[in-house]
Parts: structure tokens; C-alpha cells; sequence
């Protein structure tokens, strides 16, 4: 390499493309992995909020409230997050000129933007009951299922994002990233809405959530394990387990995502009602754990583009793995 360049292999001495290193060094920032913490929390609560009114319409209205502020929110931020990340922002409509099924960029603008059109729909549910109104309300309730599917794949879809692309890390176990994507939007999700019902004195609810948010967690520690042990089959983890953003990592999914929550909630549910401040605790852990987890995993991905050995032995095949 005669140049450096801030977005290429800083160290890479071996093998080159035309005098380009084997993979591009990923951009993505605190912008692209706060997007995937807020969208992920607002689609799973959307989500959580409309199965959760299709059994109680009545006693989930404020959590449905709750739900639908925090998918508008995520809406108008995630968008904000994701046009900053651009290299020419005042572009951003290019990502909706065409509808491509096998971009998970392509498909995954159209449910975000889909998502929070349904969700500010939903907002009719709650107009006053009147027969002049019935129209409304009966579209509203549309717009809430259909908010209610969008946030499962705003809450997933990114996922697929980071694992289509040829980062190592990123790739090696899609499936498994699928689930730990999936396992953490909804304890992050389940964890928001808990905190809102504490907030309004609505602790009956919040305990369903909250159970929602540790069961969640014990998933994402479970496809965790799994993912863990598909990066050690492919030998990616050899190469970047001495890491410090892998180190960072683990700490953040096991520890602040994992453990504390669960003991937060133990204790509260031990306590009753006397042990409120120990599930709000937990419910504060599994939000700041899922925002760093998300963090720490594109910079575990930085680290193993650093370590070209990570990629070529993730594309060597499998009988001729070391």
C-alpha cells in the first residue's frame, strides 16, 4: 500500500486488490448504531403494545399510548440518525426511488417509513366513541395492526442489514444474529414500555412487561451462546478475541444486558411492591445494555476488518478451515 487512507486496512502488509486491501473499512458510527438501538426499542414496543391490546384493549390503552409516542419518536430520530450517517444527506430520498426485495437497505427504508405512517394512523383508535367517528376509529385500529407488524421488522430488519455485507464478523453467523437482534429489541422494547407504566403508577402493567423483558433477555443470552459459538466454528473468534471492542462487548451482553436485568427483576419480583426500584433498575439496564450492545458490535466489526486474517478465514472452505 502506497497510501494510507482512513477507510483501508491501516496495518494490512499482505495481499492486496490492485494495491487495495482484501475488505473496506466500515463508517458506520455512534449514528448508524443508535438507529438500530432506537428503531429496535420503538418497533418491538409498538409491537408488544398491539398483541398486548388484541387481548386487553382496555387495560393496554396507556401502554398502547406509550407505544405509539415512542414509535413516533423512534420514527423522527432513526430517520434524523440514518440521513446524518449519509455522505450527501440532502440525498436521501434516493432511498426510496426504487423498491429493490433483495437490499435489506432497500426494503428495510420502505418498512421504517411504513411503520411510522401506521403508527401516527393508529392515533385514530383513540378518537371519542361516536357513531360520526366510527370510520376513524375503525382505521385507526387498522393502522395499529398494521404498525404492529411493521415494528416486528423495523425491530429485525437490521440484522439482515449488517450481515449481508462481507464484514467477517458481521456475516459468519447471520442466523444467530437474527435472534440475538430480535431477543434484545424486545427486551428493550418490553423494558421502555415497563418504564412507562412504573412512570404513570401503572405497576400491574408493568410487571407484565417486565416478565416479557426478562424472558426476552434470557432468549438473547441463549442466541448469544449460539452466535458465540458459530463465530469459534468459523474461526473468526480466534482472530479477534483479544479485542478490545470484543471485550467491550461481551461485557455489555452478558453483564449490563444480561445479568443485571435479571437481577433487577428477581428482586423485584421478590419484593412486590416494595422492590419497584429494582425492576425500574432493570429496566434502565436492559436499555443502556442493548444501546451499547448494538455499539459495541459495529466496532467489533471495525476490529475485524483491522485483522484481515478474520476475513480470509471466514471465506476459506470448510474442509480446508485450520
Amino acid at each position: 500500500m502506497t497510501r494510507h487512507d482512513p477507510h483501508t486496512l491501516p496495518d494490512w502488509q499482505g495481499e492486496t486488490y490492485y494495491g487495495q486491501p482484501g475488505l473496506k473499512y466500515p463508517h458506520w458510527d455512534w449514528k448508524v448504531s443508535g438507529y438500530i438501538a432506537v428503531a429496535g426499542t420503538a418497533g418491538a414496543a409498538q409491537a408488544l403494545a398491539t398483541l398486548g391490546s388484541l387481548q386487553d384493549p382496555d387495560g393496554m390503552g396507556p401502554a398502547r399510548r406509550g407505544a405509539r409516542l415512542m414509535a413516533l419518536t423512534g420514527t423522527v430520530a432513526g430517520a434524523a440518525l440514518l440521513i446524518a450517517d449519509l455522505k450527501t444527506p440532502q440525498r436521501f430520498h434516493n432511498m426510496l426511488r426504487i423498491l429493490r426485495p433483495t437490499s435489506p437497505m432497500s426494503f428495510g427504508s420502505y418498512i421504517f417509513g411504513g411503520f411510522g405512517g401506521a403508527s401516527l394512523l393508529s392515533a385514530l383508535a383513540d378518537l371519542p366513541a361516536s357513531a360520526g367517528l366510527r370510520p376513524l376509529r375503525l382505521l385507526g385500529r387498522a393502522g395499529q395492526l398494521v404498525s404492529g407488524v411493521g415494528g416486528a421488522g423495523v425491530a429485525t430488519y437490521t440484522a439482515a442489514l449488517v450481515s449481508a455485507t462481507s464484514n467477517p464478523y458481521w456475516a459468519a453467523a447471520p442466523r444467530a444474529l437474527g435472534a440475538q437482534f430480535a431477543g434484545v429489541a424486545v427486551a428493550m422494547g418490553a423494558a421502555a414500555l415497563a418504564l412507562w407504566e412504573r412512570l404513570g403508577g401503572r405497576d400491574t402493567t408493568a410487571r407484565r412487561f417486565e416478565k416479557v423483558a426478562a424472558v426476552a433477555t434470557l432468549a438473547h443470552l441463549g442466541a448469544s451462546a449460539a452466535l458465540d459459538e458459530r463465530m469459534q466454528e468459523t474461526g473468526v473468534h480466534e482472530t479477534i478475541r483479544d479485542a478490545t471492542p470484543h471485550r467491550r462487548l461481551k461485557v455489555s451482553t452478558w453483564l449490563v444486558a444480561g445479568a443485571l436485568p435479571l437481577v433487577g427483576y428477581a428482586v423485584g419480583s421478590a419484593m412486590g411492591g416494595r422492590g419497584r426500584g429494582a425492576a425500574i433498575a432493570g429496566s434502565c439496564a436492559v436499555l443502556a445494555g442493548g444501546m451499547l450492545m448494538r455499539h459495541g458490535l459495529l466496532e467489533t466489526g471495525k476490529a475485524a476488518v483491522e485483522r484481515p486474517e478474520a476475513g480470509f478465514t471466514l471465506a476459506q472452505p470448510a474442509g480446508r478451515k485450520p
